[in-house]
């Protein structure tokens, strides 16, 4: 777990530099075992993370170790474990063109025909579609986890979703996984925005 947790913490120093987690915005975490997870905690500087800051919860999202306070959005992350036995790591981030993207789509973003639709599990083909759904951000986060666990119950080959004016959530069987979800959608986002430029909608 250790290079696992290394390997993360370097990926979120890079997500930062990238300009996709200003502030102390987004959160990141890494099953343990089908019990626990490790998550960043609340108001941590993600350019300044280190791997002694991870908290230990449990699959319920209480925290089992750490003085700090986990994630104000655990529950999401339990949400996805809890149905998604595959998932190990969890990446959340404020990036400009998911959260721009999240704010002018209406209820799903369907992205279809490009190339890099091949960067997800299971799919070899541009002749496809990958639905990306939009949750309405709230602060009732039991009542959103609850949400998005329904909606991961009845699309278990969802890649990830975005919150309306927040961010997007994906995750992976391991760290790199989940950063090469992450990067797709970040491309596949900024050329809707793009063709949404150019049409005119």
């Amino acid at each position: 777990m250790s290079e696992d947790l290394k390997q993360l913490v370097e990926v979120i120093k890079e997500l930062y530099l990238r300009g996709w987690l200003p502030a102390t915005s987004g959160n990141f975490s890494l099953r343990l075992d089908d019990s626990s997870f490790l998550i960043t905690p609340s108001g941590k500087h993600k350019g300044k993370i280190k791997e002694e800051d991870f908290l230990v919860v449990d699959i319920s999202g209480n925290p089992k170790s750490g003085e700090s306070k986990p994630s104000a959005e655990t529950l999401l992350h339990v949400a996805i474990y809890s149905t998604v036995p595959s998932a190990f790591c969890i990446m959340h981030v404020h990036s400009p063109n998911a959260t721009v993207i999240s704010r002018i789509a209406k209820g799903v973003i369907n992205l279809d025909g490009y190339e890099l639709l091949k960067a997800f599990d299971g799919i070899d083909t541009h002749d496809t579609k990958v639905s990306i759904p939009i949750f309405e951000n709230s602060q009732d986060m039991p009542t959103l986890a609850r949400e998005v666990e329904s909606y991961l119950k009845t699309h278990p080959q969802s890649v990830g979703f975005l919150l309306r004016s927040h961010g997007v959530y994906v995750w992976g069987r391991h760290v790199i996984e989940a950063f090469v979800k992450l990067e797709a959608l970040e491309f596949l986002f900024e050329c809707e925005l793009k063709l949404a430029i150019i049409s005119g909608k």
